[in-house]
């Protein structure tokens, strides 16, 4: 187990930090999806003030982008729900990144058939993949040495797919494909569905059917809606964030596939005892050095839903009845295991996304949209935005500052960093 955190009691020595090393070194670059509009900030080591770089319209909806592991490539996966009768309203941009982090067509966009709801590159940076949720299903696309889409790979049928998949990983080994299938919250009610973790072997052109995990009751006695995951750097692990039971739960990787049985599943949440309606947990990421795992609560507020599709923003902007918006941070002991060590405001509503920078010594959270928070019979309106933290040496997190952005009837649907 790496010691790159110290403990609470041994805080590790500060550096200072070096004119020459920040000019020479390229800043990381947070790229923030509004909408069709992609916008990139550069992010400042000194104050965490984000700096405006770019803004690209892309030609549909931002559902999801994931960087390529070795080149200056963003995949976009486009999904514009609302296009009904419209010809081409799901598509894969492959956008190159410039020096100063502007974006750029490097391709056509590919035509899909399906709305995407995630995509990913394996660890090589050979292939991408792609899952759909409305319709399950993965596509796996060959990528040509300059990291633009090479021919689609065909699968063979009679795959588990599940309800509702919600993101694709390949794990660290390359030889391994993971679906996230969230299935259906609603837990105690008719409407709940098991979700699960379906499991491929992936030899790097063709998925073949490795297993399925969904603990059952004994197990997971809140019951199992998998959202989203991450694996340590060193250790054969899996942190599953849980959405409807707001649980970090924990996964042995062993072979090609995860141990039925979760390790450990605590709480992401500062008072579960008091949870509110609508209140979830989402993104799940490792520190790029190992020793912390941070998670994402979210709660929108939006008691009963709202007319409009998920992502614009309702009107009026309602008043927040209350929950948890934070990021959750966990110390993983040398045995990889995960203790709750702090819950950090997020400083606005539904923190859907957030991203550390590479070096690890900043956290952005990208808070979803507007609302009014009520504080003592005071109102308080607070727009969409992005908020800055500075990660200490023991990775817990200390606010420095928010950056707001003006989503019009959009929200900020996802937001990511590149080097």
């Amino acid at each position: 187990m790496d010691r790159n955190f110290a403990e609470p009691d041994e805080p590790a020595a500060q550096e200072s930090p070096s004119p020459l090393r920040e000019e020479m070194e390229r800043p990381a670059i947070l790229y923030v999806a509004v909408g069709r509009r992609m916008l990139s900030f550069a992010i400042s080591p000194i104050d965490g003030e984000l700096v405006p770089r770019d803004d690209i319209a892309l030609p549909e909806r931002v559902q999801y982008a994931w960087p390529h592991p070795h080149l200056p490539i963003l995949y976009a996966a486009c999904a514009d729900r609302s296009a009904a009768g419209r010809e081409k309203p799901f598509q894969i941009c492959v956008l190159a990144r410039g020096r100063d982090g502007g974006l750029s067509l490097a391709a056509e966009p590919a035509e899909l058939s399906a709305r995407p709801i995630h995509l990913c590159t394996d660890p090589a940076g050979t292939h991408l993949l792609t899952a759909f949720g409305g319709n399950p299903g993965i596509m796996v696309h060959r990528l040509l040495p300059d990291g633009t889409l090479g021919a689609e790979k065909p699968q063979a049928a009679g795959f588990r797919f599940g309800v509702k998949p919600h993101q694709v990983r390949v794990l660290p080994s390359g030889g391994t494909a993971v679906l996230v299938e969230r299935g259906a919250k609603g837990f105690g009610t008719p409407d709940y569905r098991a979700g699960s973790l379906n499991v491929f072997r992936f030899d790097g052109d063709v998925l073949e059917n490795a297993g399925t995990v969904s603990p059952g009751l004994e197990l997971a006695p809140r019951g199992f809606n998998p959202r989203h995951l991450d694996f340590h750097p060193e250790l054969s692990l899996a942190y599953v964030a849980l959405e409807e039971q707001n649980e970090l739960a924990v996964f042995r990787l062993r072979g090609d596939g995860f141990d039925p049985v979760p390790l450990a599943s605590p709480t992401t949440l500062q008072n579960p005892m008091q949870q509110q309606p609508r209140q979830d947990c989402g993104t799940v990421h490792m520190h790029p050095k190992g020793g912390i795992v941070y998670t994402a609560n979210r709660n929108d507020g939006y008691i009963g839903g709202h007319a409009g599709p998920s992502w614009i923003v309702p009107d009026p902007v309602p008043v927040f009845p209350g929950g948890e918006n934070s990021i959750s941070v966990f110390r993983l002991r040398s045995d990889g295991l995960p203790e709750l060590v702090q819950t950090a405001d997020s400083h606005g509503l539904h923190p859907r996304c957030f991203a550390l920078t590479p070096d690890g010594e900043s956290l952005v959270a990208g808070n979803l949209a507007p609302t009014i928070f009520e504080e003592q019979g005071q109102r308080r309106a607070v727009p969409a935005n992005l908020a800055v933290f500075r990660v200490g040496s023991d990775g817990t997190l200390t606010f420095r500052r928010r950056h707001d952005i003006d989503t019009g009837r959009e929200m900020i649907w996802w937001m990511g960093i590149a080097d």
